[in-house]
């Protein structure tokens, strides 16, 4: 079940106001949080998968996702998401993360933005200190690629979704192949 738009969760701390994505493994919503006045992002697994029996495995995965945030927010890097918070709303798990007003890479260039070299360069080395800073943290993102990046305004680039990251292990360790397999 999609929650519809006005939907109270947490008591009323937050109000949904529209579904902005979806993704292999669940939606995400823009919602208001009530006390701070201010817009942010809830990510929620789709419920259809509490019937898959592996569904235990996606809640760890899920809660895995937002420690890993929740460890880069402690010394935040101005190119990666922060988490804000994380809860059950019944059963469902939620990870609440800073709203990033804009749109992703992906859909600047598919409706033909052209980005100037410099400007590209600029959003190159922005994505590339966040990964850096993730590495040096000890952690691959595993899925980095244009709709994982937003833009913001103020031309700051801001990478997004976790799901698939996972602390650096040597290469002998890892043999399943992670990622978007496309980029």
């Amino acid at each position: 079940m999609v929650w519809a738009e006005g939907k109270e969760i947490q008591s009323g701390k937050y109000v949904i106001d529209s579904v902005i994505g979806r993704g292999g493994f669940g939606i995400t919503y823009k919602a208001l949080n009530i006390p701070l006045k201010q817009y942010v992002v809830i990510k929620t697994p789709y419920e259809y998968r509490k019937n898959n029996a592996d569904y235990p495995q996606y809640v760890k995965r899920f809660t895995r996702e937002a420690r890993i945030l929740a460890r880069l927010s402690k010394a935040p890097h101005p190119h990666i998401v922060e988490v804000n918070d994380f809860f059950f709303e019944g059963d469902v798990p939620c990870l609440v993360m800073s709203h990033i007003p804009g749109s992703n890479l992906w859909d600047m260039v598919r409706k033909g933005q052209r980005l100037p070299e410099s400007r590209a360069v600029e959003y190159i080395q922005q994505v590339g200190s966040a990964l850096s800073f993730l590495h040096n943290s000890g952690l691959i993102h595993r899925d980095v690629y244009p709709k994982n990046i937003m833009m913001r305004s103020n031309h700051k680039a801001i990478l997004i979704d976790f799901g698939i990251a996972g602390e650096i292990v040597p290469l002998m360790m890892s043999s399943a192949l992670f990622g978007n397999q496309s980029f």
